[in-house]
């Protein structure tokens, strides 16, 4: 074999390179069914809702079209903002995709733009994409609503593991913040001279944290009942402080040190207040803070081998032949399985129609005698709906049929795996509930995107 060393010390050079991107690329084909006048009607009206004063006939345009495309990007190959913005740059198919030889005034997108847009989406639009897909499929001939198999995930939020002793750490961590800025930059406005001693707060949790698990129940308690002693000692001057800070100087802080203080006015005290309960009780009180950035979060038991809590909210969802998925508005965290059978039934008709749908399957725990009967009075031919064995609140159905149904159910437990890889219906990355929530709908959004690309290519090439 012959070796070529040519190149070894020269030095790369800027060059102009023309890339020819062929008509059977998969963003090329997906690009060329995808319906854009919905989706950008659709988005084109929360961006004239999210704009100061409402003024958005002012100001710098936003190309939709670009911006659409990148978000779509980012939902099927999930890349953060700034990964988004090189790929437009530097990727052939990803700058068509994002309409370069269709738009006179096409630019590339800064990573703040790319970051600002997907945030002026509200999650109910988020939501209405995702479902659009699914209808848009069925269009086109690649899904068939008739047959239809409902399960519920679990999305957990971007928070640490809700355990007292960490957030009441955190807690003095953001006290600590706060006392640092008030004694070094902000003495003037606010005199304090009180401290957090932030290391014999941690010491006190290390020395919960690592106590050996064959010590006696009333050492661990007595511990962490020093530790919240300690915190709430050390807190008490802190949120007192905190109280006092009017509107006029709290404008003039930076916004981190804003956040800060609204989250020990709003939360401090009243968390602290309930992890006294539970030294008192050795119960934990309802409604019980878990994060102190996130309020849409809850405790979640499903059984589940490695995951018997989890920390987040639950979607429901629906997947329809073809592997394509819809989702349910989420309008609670919990979203029960049993309570949620109705509406995804309903959400079904609005979708694909009245009298579509002809078989459904789901798992037993959306069973109950309301959900059997509400399905046979939509005119579903075979009814799947798992029941325990002890139950005789329906007739007796086929076994084999049923059976049937209930191997078909679960072909809807790896899609929902492939919606979470890579995406954030597993964890999500946003710290807002409301950008969380949406991350989520998009995750499935971004699974419908690469369904499309697999059933056109087929298309194509059985084609050619």
């Amino acid at each position: 074999m012959a070796i070529d060393l040519s190149g070894r010390e020269a030095h790369i050079l800027a060059a102009s390179v023309s890339i020819s991107v062929p008509e059977n690329h998969p963003l090329i084909i997906l690009a060329g069914v995808l319906p854009w006048p919905l989706m950008i009607d659709a988005i084109a009206e929360d961006l004239k809702k999210t704009t100061k004063k409402g003024c958005w006939r002012r100001g710098r345009k936003i190309i939709v079209r670009i911006h659409t495309a990148a978000y779509l990007l980012q939902k099927m190959y999930a890349p953060r903002d700034r990964q988004t913005e090189y790929s437009i740059k530097d990727n052939a198919a990803f700058r068509i995709f994002c309409g370069i030889n269709i738009i006179k005034a096409w630019h590339s997108l800064d990573h703040t733009s790319i970051c600002g847009f997907r945030q002026r989406l509200s999650p109910e639009t988020v939501r209405m994409l995702t479902n659009l897909l699914a209808r848009h499929a069925v269009d086109l001939g690649f899904a068939d609503p008739s047959e239809t198999d409902f399960d519920s995930t679990v999305q957990e939020a971007n928070i640490a593991y809700p355990s007292d002793v960490n957030l009441m750490t955190k807690l003095s961590g953001i006290a600590h913040k706060i006392t640092n800025f008030l004694k070094n930059k902000a003495g003037h406005i606010v005199p304090f001279k009180a401290a957090i001693d932030l290391s014999a707060i941690k010491s006190k949790a290390r020395e919960y944290f690592f106590t050996a698990k064959n010590k006696s129940i009333d050492i661990k308690r007595r511990l962490f009942r020093e530790l919240h002693q300690l915190v709430k000692r050390q807190m008490h001057p802190v949120i007192a402080v905190c109280n006092k800070i009017g509107t006029e100087h709290l404008a003039k802080m930076p916004w981190n040190i804003r956040n800060a203080i609204g989250q020990i006015n709003a939360k401090a005290w009243r968390y602290l207040l309930d992890v006294g309960y539970f030294v008192r009780n050795n119960t934990m009180k309802a409604g019980k803070l878990l994060s102190f950035h996130a309020q849409d979060v809850t405790c979640i038991k499903k059984g589940k081998i490695g995951k018997d809590k989890e920390f987040g909210r639950v979607f429901q969802i629906g997947r329809i032949k073809g592997n394509f998925l819809f989702v349910l508005e989420s309008t609670s965290l919990r979203m029960d399985d049993k309570p949620s059978l109705i509406p995804l039934l309903a959400e079904h008709a609005t979708l694909f129609g009245e009298s579509t749908l002809k078989s459904v399957s789901a798992d037993k725990g959306y069973f109950s005698s309301k959900n059997f009967g509400a399905i046979n009075r939509a005119g579903v031919i075979e009814n799947g709906l798992q029941k325990p064995k002890n139950c005789r609140a329906c007739p007796n159905q086929n076994i084999e049929n049923q059976r049937k149904l209930a191997h078909r159910r679960a072909g809807i437990e790896p899609l929902i795996g492939h919606a979470k890889h890579g995406g954030q219906l597993g964890k999500s990355r946003m710290k807002s509930d409301a950008a969380t929530l949406a991350a989520g709908y998009g995750s499935i959004l971004g699974l419908n995107l690469r369904q499309l690309i697999r059933c056109q290519t087929k298309e194509s090439q059985k084609a050619a």
